[in-house]
């Protein structure tokens, strides 16, 4: 059995390859694009080791068709996210077939791993560059700043602030999650509370990304348009990145469950 194993683990980064090579558009900056790239290995890392089993063989058996037909509409209607759901799929099966046990929940991680939020949901992406230009207009304004905003573009104390799409933290916000789901999977047991930690993490994401616009905008005000628009601009997800695994840690620490005193 050792041959199938090595060629359908082959398979596997084929696979993996092709999902990230086919639409490229994702790769605009390393800033953004190595925190996915990273998944992987976090995967890697927190699911190892990993112990094979003595008598190889397939025991869910619907895991292999439906992930071929997951495969199969990635490519028919041209989407990252089927592709993902697929290549998650056939790591389930790869390892329902070899190994003695691994976790069932840290599978979420690998779809992760994709680029399917930068290339499947522009739509959000403007949403958030929207939502966010909305709330850092409403706070310059509470703070006394004279604020005109048209959209995503926000003219504060005649300082343009446009809120563009390297705002939208498309890739920004796969590494968010990414983040946040590693701290869910560390801090919250299985059941009820890892779900509802899980729901949480888009509502996390959008208040990093935020405070990530509202951050650019003070530091334009504070040190001109220059300054905002050159290295904090471009290293800025990394301060987002920072800031959502400080807000995973507070929340998701709330929904661990109490540690038992011993007596």
């Amino acid at each position: 059995m050792k041959p199938t194993r090595i060629l359908s683990l082959t398979a596997l980064v084929l696979f993996a390859g092709f999902i990230w090579l086919r639409d490229t558009r994702w790769m605009q900056s390393a800033s953004d694009t190595l925190p996915v790239l990273a998944a992987l290995p976090l995967y890697l890392w927190l699911a190892w080791p990993v112990k094979l089993r003595a008598h190889p063989g397939l025991r869910m058996r619907w895991t292999v068709p439906c992930a071929g037909l997951a495969a199969l509409a990635g490519v028919l209607f041209d989407c990252t996210a089927p592709m993902a759901a697929a290549w998650c799929l056939f790591l389930y099966a790869w390892l329902d077939t070899f190994a003695e046990n691994f976790s069932r929940r840290l599978l979420l991680l690998p779809f992760l791993a994709f680029p399917w939020i930068a290339n499947d949901a522009q739509a959000l992406g403007w949403w958030f560059r929207f939502s966010g230009a909305g709330v850092a207009g409403e706070l310059f304004s509470l703070l006394g700043f004279h604020v005109q905003r048209e959209g995503t573009f926000l003219v504060v104390q005649g300082l343009p602030l446009a809120v563009d799409a390297a705002c939208s933290g498309l890739n920004v916000l796969q590494a968010m999650w990414i983040a946040g789901f590693i701290v869910v999977y560390v801090k919250v047991p299985s059941g009820p509370r890892f779900w509802i930690a899980l729901a949480v993490l888009g509502p996390l994401a959008w208040v990093a990304n935020s405070i990530r616009i509202i951050s650019l905008g003070v530091i334009a005000l504070s040190f001109g348009a220059d300054f905002a628009m050159g290295w904090f601009h471009q290293w800025g997800g990394w301060l987002v990145l920072c800031v959502m695994f400080g807000l995973c840690q507070w929340v998701f620490g709330l929904l661990a469950p109490p540690a038992k005193i011993a007596a």
